[in-house]
């Protein structure tokens, strides 16, 4: 991977960051304390890469597992779930210790875990939106692991946790609990869940070893640190899962750093304007800022909002419409004068997706936030803002065969715009069309149905999507219209989209993997987010084009 390619992804996050970082720490001081750099600064090398397996091993050895929390992150909570469940499930007997819960909300504790009182009754004894604030639905999952099989569970902490100048007492208290705990269950693994910066060696691990002995075997696991994640990009362990920082000192990867701190964002917002407050404006600004800036750097487009209107174009960034129900959304799009197809397609990629950009209304439609969605549309707006298609006015009237292939070549930019501004996204299954053919085309069995589609319409669409495949791995300028083609370029908008967005996340994956390798230049990348396929045939051309220039073959 060219090393001007790597450090341009990285300047990206890194600015991304810097503006989510000025957002959260004008509000919460904390990160500036000499207890919190503590943490941080033993953590920006790493002895090797390794497994999660690995950790799970080493873990399956210790006394004590430190599990560093990122507490607005849910894809925390989801990786202590995952490691909870490969200890009891290697047969080791765990004790689970949460600091969510003070150590005097014990018997409240108990008494929820028998079922003597509601969960409802539970939160309120607890005072748990004041007390601790973070996302219950995530957190809930980890008593629920604790029933089945049974895990004994206690609260760790000790008041006051809102103030930092307390925290080495807290500390203290919380390893005066574990070596309590240690001392009625001596032949289990007490699994400690505590905020990461509780976790440098010379915080909470160095309490419990002053009480408990240097003999006390120890596994530390934190998550997701900045520096760390952008080193492995740098030397090109994209996919590294884990690493080893120190003997018996972990990191493990769920999230990138953007995701980490616009989680952490979204939380302040949270507690300071409401459950009700818009957490997918800036979030969904912050990611346009970050495509427009690997494509062109500080340089900004006019975008036409009028006959003889032009704008630049942070002047139309578009409106972000948050709703419940796809229906509430979708009865705002027809007010808006949307066509039926337009309306449904908004439909599909809402419910596949949660989110969509609408460029004829400069809109975006969302009923839940994903960060990888979230990018894709963020890219989407890029490349119609660079089209200069926002609106009514900078719409392409193209045929139906230019506007499929134009659809698919939008699909795999918007992807590789969304792993440009952020490599680390989880776009699994965003193409599960693809998952029922092999590399050699062939069928794979159909068991059920796609999202929208009858068993049968699902069938349909795979032996027309192994058809096009067929039919392009042999093409040279052009694919020469057929009824079979014919055929899916008019499908209805269901069969449609599901076509479009398989052909256009495997280009845009390769894509991606060309630009990395040097055989995609940004030039290329950047001159197709501008190409408006306005000549006949056009799209199709760039299409196959494309499909030669990344060398997709069907093995």
């Amino acid at each position: 991977m060219p090393n001007s390619t790597i450090e341009r992804e990285i300047r990206v996050q890194r600015r991304i960051v810097r503006a989510l970082r000025r957002e959260i720490f004008g509000v919460d001081k904390t990160n500036r304390s000499r207890y919190i750099r503590d943490f941080h600064s033993e953590l920006r090398s790493y002895l090797r890469v390794c497994t999660r397996e690995e950790v799970i091993e080493r873990a399956l050895r210790s006394d004590i597992v430190y599990f560093g929390d990122y507490h607005p992150l849910d894809a925390s909570q989801t990786l202590a779930l995952e490691l909870l469940a490969a200890l009891t499930g290697a047969g080791a007997q765990v004790v689970l210790a949460l600091e969510v819960l003070y150590e005097h909300q014990q018997e409240t504790l108990d008494r929820w875990m028998k079922g003597t009182i509601s969960e409802k009754e539970f939160l309120k004894a607890i005072d748990y939106d004041s007390e601790w604030g973070f996302n219950w639905e995530s957190f809930r999952r980890l008593f629920d692991a604790a029933r089945d099989p049974f895990v004994p569970i206690f609260g760790l902490d000790s008041p006051p946790r809102d103030q930092l100048r307390f925290i080495r007492r807290r500390d203290r208290m919380i390893a005066r609990r574990i070596e309590t705990i240690r001392g009625f269950f001596p032949a289990h693994i007490v699994f400690v869940v505590v905020g990461e910066s509780h976790l440098a060696t010379g915080h909470l691990p160095a309490q419990v070893r002053r009480l408990a002995g240097p003999d006390v075997r120890e596994t530390t696991i934190v998550q997701n640190i900045d520096e760390l994640a952008w080193r492995l990009l740098r030397e090109g362990h994209t996919d590294a899962g884990a690493v080893e920082v120190a003997e018996g000192r972990f990191c493990v990867f769920t999230a990138s750093p953007i995701v980490k701190y616009q989680a952490y964002l979204q939380t302040l917002e949270r507690w300071s304007e409401g459950s009700d407050c818009d957490i997918t404006t800036p979030a969904f600004v912050e990611l346009v800022e970050g495509v427009f800036f690997f494509l062109l750097g500080a340089e900004r487009p006019e975008v036409t909002l009028g006959e003889d209107w032009r704008e630049p174009v942070r002047s139309a960034y578009p409106e972000v419409l948050c709703g419940s129900t796809y229906q509430a959304l979708l009865t705002d799009l027809r007010t808006r004068s949307v066509t039926q197809s337009g309306a449904l397609a908004a439909h599909e990629n809402l419910r596949d997706t949660g989110i969509t950009y609408v460029p004829v209304v400069n809109a975006v439609f969302s009923v839940r936030y994903d960060p990888a969605c979230a990018a894709v549309e963020a890219a989407r707006f890029v490349l119609y803002a660079l089209r200069d298609e926002i609106g009514r006015f900078g719409r392409v009237r193209r045929r139906l065969d230019d506007r499929f292939y134009a659809f698919v070549i939008e699909e795999a930019l918007c992807r590789v715009g969304a792993r440009l501004v952020d490599p680390a996204l989880d776009f699994g299954g965003s193409a599960p069309l693809l998952s029922l053919i092999d590399g050699r085309c062939a069928l794979r069995t159909v068991a059920g149905r796609l999202p929208g589609l009858t068993p049968a319409e699902t069938r349909e669409t795979v032996e027309l999507l192994r058809y096009h495949r067929r039919r392009e791995s042999s093409a040279k300028r052009e694919m020469r219209p057929t009824p079979m083609l014919r055929r899916i370029h008019r499908f209805g908008i269901r069969k449609r989209l599901w076509i479009v967005k398989a052909l256009g996340s495997r280009l845009g994956d390769a894509l991606y993997r060309g630009f990395h390798e040097g055989t995609v230049p940004l030039a290329e990348l950047r001159a197709l987010f501008h190409e408006r396929f306005e000549e006949p045939g056009a799209a199709q051309r760039a299409y196959l084009e494309l499909v030669r220039l990344v060398r997709i073959e069907q093995d």
